[in-house]
């Protein structure tokens, strides 16, 4: 699971961890004189805007030099920054849900590496990497998941994304979406369980904060009572820790 990342690579993320103070000061600086609008997700914050923008800073510089270097002939040292410390089930697959994160990038090459799931998602993919990526679109695709789960399988995918439909309304960081009920049916299909989590950057490796299971055995396919908690439980942790969520680290 966890490797021993090498010594340049936390030197690397420790000379992010000093240099994200000073943008962050200076980014403090600049939204606390008015020459830039304080963005809402900070305001929010009250007496942790300094700190959230330090965490934010830090996650910048961090999801850029971890991109560059896993796409160098250093990727496997680099993926060796992923600590899988989730407690899943051994006796069937189950399906992964994240929100989008900053490490993608990393995670990708370490599910490939790993053997360990498909990912459903977007994108071109070719050689080993298709094995990994599905679209989740279409009867092949539908089998390719519901086969792959069944077999003890996992799966990982996004659980904010949103489309024009009107089958499952939410609300994120305030505003009105129309969340996409893959996981959800995905898991009633297949009598497969939903874990939730999120992604973070501590003590220099990427770990998971675990959030809600759900199972979706004694549901029906017209229920919707997943995907608004899996959104809900999305929404507290953006909210508390914003450099955990892709949109706000870019």
């Amino acid at each position: 699971m966890l490797g021993t990342a090498p010594l340049y690579l936390l030197w690397l993320l420790f000379s992010c961890k000093i240099l994200s103070y000073f943008c962050a000061s200076l980014n403090y600086l600049v939204l606390k004189i008015g020459f830039l609008n304080t963005p809402a997700y900070i305001t929010k914050l009250q007496n942790k805007k300094s700190k959230t923008l330090q965490y934010i800073w830090y996650a910048k510089l961090a999801r850029r030099t971890i991109s560059f270097l896993v796409r160098t002939p250093l990727r496997k040292h680099i993926i060796k920054l992923v600590n899988f410390n989730i407690s899943m089930p051994t006796d069937q697959g189950c399906i992964i849900v994240m929100c989008h994160t900053p490490w993608k990038r990393l995670l990708v090459h370490w599910c490939v590496e790993k053997r360990f799931a498909l990912i459903v998602g977007g994108g071109k993919w070719d050689g080993r990497r298709r094995a990994f990526q599905r679209q989740g679109r279409g009867i092949t695709e539908l089998r390719s998941l519901v086969k792959h789960l069944q077999l003890g399988g996992r799966i990982i995918t996004s659980a904010d994304v949103f489309n024009n439909l009107s089958n499952c309304s939410v609300k994120f960081l305030g505003k009105d979406y129309n969340a996409s009920l893959f996981a959800e049916r995905l898991a009633m299909l297949t009598k497969v369980p939903i874990i939730t989590v999120i992604p973070k950057l501590s003590n220099n490796v990427i770990e998971f904060i675990t959030g809600p299971q759900f199972q979706a055995i004694n549901l029906k396919l017209k229920s919707i009572t997943i995907t608004p908690q899996i959104i809900s439980f999305f929404e507290k942790e953006i909210e508390t820790n914003p450099a955990t969520w892709s949109n706000y680290v870019k």
